[in-house]
């Protein structure tokens, strides 16, 4: 759970006993989820906020509370939502007299009953109660989990830029009119306006603080920004943006609010005004870059790091020529800024200017593991495919959290699950039975000593991961519909397409294209497990399924010569047929099956993804000892990559083997690949050749980390002198010393080049 990097953070729990108080009274009074919401938004904030930071250019600081009212785990929690353990930590170690612990108490035992995340799973459908009956995964050995939230909304920051907030309201009296004639939800609409003011309030309080401030700074520079921030936030309270610092400014207070954790195509909302604005000289390039600087910094003060994606370039921008211009700002703030967020994510085409292109290489030379690389020439004509959508919907498309694909302010599609497909093998491999619980779990086919052929085996995996993919889209389904009911999400509602059109709120009925995705993990793993499965066991005989089977319950001990012999079975990664085509078989059906569920389900699409984060080592320490040689509790490769040091043959051939799979039946996979410093600066044109070559021949994503393994040993030794050393872990990026030790060790394990 992030933390929030705030100065002079919250220490009680005042905030999160008020707003309770003022939940129990809002479903007291009212029953419409809007009514109840925009409640609690009033007790929400400004209480939350934070006061403007000396480094600040733009205002607006957020410590989401313990308890309050989110969207999904890393805005606080999932719709109204408690931080259970460390509320239980406040009330067990924190000082506070009688009154305020009993309070404390209250909260507690409320919470524990009425949080919307308990709501949901306590109603979990019963066809599948038994199926997904846990949401721990961190330290249950479970199959297959629900993920409960509504993660990657991307709002309609163009909407906003252009109307304000004034013409925000504007539009909603207008579709309050309309409602009222026609019968229609007239208190969603009147409580949407009350939000929208609710914002105008909170920037005349940072107004106030701004004006406040001025007489305090130590600088003629310091009082000027503070100025210009004061009136910029008067301004976008009565009227819409007239500058580039006004735009932002809009921007990030409707996201803190809303609550976001995705900020959007920079360059497509902020470009024109960017523009305007060094054109006309209002601003010089000095201060564009510092409200840049300003904007990512505030963005990784969320703490949010599998989040928060600032995203550039790419087809279907409006206006490219200013679009552009912005990019080259936006990069040079990715390379000066050395924090962990925003994700910064360069979508490029055959048509990207060779000045950006440039700069964003920049970035990634000097250790900053960014920009994520995003090949629209492969991904839009492959999303097009995945989403049964037009050419103009699919050049919308932006990548969210960890890589998941969705369109802008149009689609939804990470409520999500997630599918251990190489704890599925295990449980495959014993016939359903997980050793470390005692379970039987999955379908209860026979296990792999009962099977006479490797195609048999292969088929008895295949049902037990239907049986869990099945369930996870009836529940993602359910979801969205629980959700409906319980939860408006109006600042989201009101910049998504047609919702306020519709008249009903986003996952009510509001949002054109409800959509799902599987969480995949364990894959290579598993691909690697069935290889040796299929050369030991059934073609060349030299061991028997029983011999494996004992040699897993005892984690190898023992069993050197055997673990030695499916070592050495090829591994993918490699460029070798004979594991990359098990992969390419098992990557087809896993997309094509889960693809299959939507129209079963009622969702517009549900497609898998493979983009781990640091989950691959999270969900390895429940998976016991596997077919591929693999110790019990180990980390899983991670997403599409090699497993750790297994990709033996070269960079050029771990690129063959990771360019097979197909990237047009699919919501996002990932590829990570690691150079040391002095590749890429004593080989710079030949590395680069070696990265075009891979994306003219098909590559759809990279993510780069430069940094030497030399580096990554020091740094965990002496944690101390590295304390801005960065890498990628899978779906995010992370100062290296602040990884958990196992995760550490696992990056270290990985190829470098």
């Amino acid at each position: 759970m992030n933390h929030f990097k705030v100065k002079n953070p919250r220490t009680d729990l005042s905030f999160e006993i008020a707003f309770t108080k003022a939940y129990r009274e809002a479903v007291k009074q009212y029953t419409h989820p809007a009514q109840i919401e925009l409640a609690c938004l009033r007790a929400q904030y400004p209480a939350i906020l934070h006061t403007i930071q000396e480094e600040d250019v733009i205002a607006g600081r957020v410590q989401a509370g313990l308890v309050g009212l989110g969207i999904q785990g890393q805005t606080g929690g999932y719709g109204y939502y408690i931080n259970e353990p460390r509320a239980t930590e406040a009330l067990e170690f924190a000082e506070g007299n009688a009154r305020y612990r009993e309070d404390v108490h209250d909260l507690l035992v409320f919470w524990k009953t009425n949080c919307s995340n308990n709501q949901v799973l306590r109603h979990t459908p019963d066809s599948i109660r038994d199926i997904l009956f846990s949401d721990n995964w961190k330290q249950t050995p479970l199959p297959a989990s629900p993920i409960v939230r509504m993660a990657g909304a991307y709002l309609d920051f163009d909407k906003l830029i252009r109307l304000g907030l004034p013409g925000m309201m504007e539009e909603v009296d207008h579709f309050a009119d309309k409602a009222r004639r026609e019968g229609g939800d007239v208190i969603l609409y009147e409580c949407m306006r009350g939000a929208l003011e609710l914002m105008a309030d909170v920037c005349l309080w940072y107004q106030r603080q701004a004006e406040d401030l001025i007489g305090q700074a130590a600088s003629p520079k310091r009082r000027k920004q503070l100025a210009d921030m004061a009136a910029a936030l008067g301004n976008i309270a009565c009227k819409a943006p007239a500058s580039m610092l006004e735009a932002l400014q809009l921007a990030w207070i409707y996201g803190i609010m809303a609550p976001l954790l995705q900020f959007g195509r920079l360059d497509v909302y902020l470009g024109d005004w960017y523009a305007h604005d060094i054109d006309s000289g209002v601003i010089t390039e000095e201060e564009a870059l510092e409200m840049i600087q300003s904007y990512f910094r505030q963005i990784d003060s969320l703490d949010s790091e599998t989040d928060c994606r600032v995203i550039i370039g790419g087809y279907g921008r409006r206006n490219p020529v200013n679009a552009d211009r912005l990019c080259l700002v936006a990069a040079e703030a990715c390379r000066t800024v050395h924090e962990i967020l925003p994700q910064f994510t360069l979508r490029f085409n055959k048509e990207t200017p060779k000045p950006v292109w440039d700069a964003c290489l920049r970035c990634i030379e000097e250790g900053r593991t960014f920009p994520l690389l995003y090949n629209d020439d492969v991904l839009v004509p492959g999303l097009m495919n995945a989403f049964h959508v037009d050419r103009e919907r699919a050049e919308s498309y932006v990548p969210l959290g960890c890589g998941e694909m969705e369109f802008d302010h149009y689609s939804f599609g990470t409520p999500s699950g997630s599918l251990n497909t190489l704890k599925i093998l295990e449980l495959a491999v014993r016939g359903g039975y997980e050793p470390i619980m005692d379970w039987k779990l999955g379908r209860g086919l026979k296990p792999l000593e009962e099977c006479s052929t490797f195609d048999e085996f292969f088929e008895i995996y295949k049902e037990n991961l239907k049986y869990y993919i099945e369930a996870q889209a009836v529940f993602e389904k359910y979801e969205y519909e629980i959700t409906g009911k319980m939860h408006s999400f109006m600042y989201v509602s009101m910049l998504y397409d047609g919702v306020l059109e519709s008249g009903k709120s986003i996952f009510d009925g509001g949002c054109r294209y409800l959509a799902g995705t599987l969480e995949l993990y364990g894959v290579v793993n598993a691909v690697n497990s069935l290889a040796a499965v299929k050369k030991l066991v059934f073609e060349d005989k030299t061991v028997s399924a029983a011999d494996l089977r004992r040699a897993m319950d005892d984690n190898f001990y023992g069993w050197d010569s055997l673990r030695k012999q499916l070592l050495d079975v090829p591994k993918y990664g490699n460029d070798l047929a004979y594991v990359d085509d098990i992969f390419i078989e098992l990557h087809n059906w896993l997309c094509e099956t889960i693809s299959s569920q939507a129209e079963k389900v009622g969702l517009a699409s549900y497609l898998a993804v493979n983009i781990n984060n640091a989950q691959n080592t999270t969900l390895g320490r429940w998976v016991g000892a596997t077919p591929d040689g693999r110790k019990a509790g180990m980390p899983m490769a991670n997403a599409n990559n090699p497993s750790s040091g297994s990709d033996k043959n070269g960079l050029t051939a771990m690129f063959n083997s990771i360019l097979k799979p197909r990237h047009d039946i699919h919501a996002g996979m990932v590829q990570n690949v690691r150079f040391s410093r002095e590749t890429f600066e004593g080989n710079r044109e030949k590395t680069i050749g070696l990265i075009d070559n891979y994306f003219e021949r098909g590559g759809a994503h990279l993510m780069v980390t430069v940094v030497g393994r030399e580096d990554l040993k020091r740094a965990m030794e002496h944690p101390e002198d590295y304390p801005d050393l960065m890498v990628r872990v899978g779906g995010l990026s992370a100062r290296y010393v602040q990884l958990k030790k196992d995760v550490q060790q696992e990056i270290y394990d990985r190829t470098t080049y």
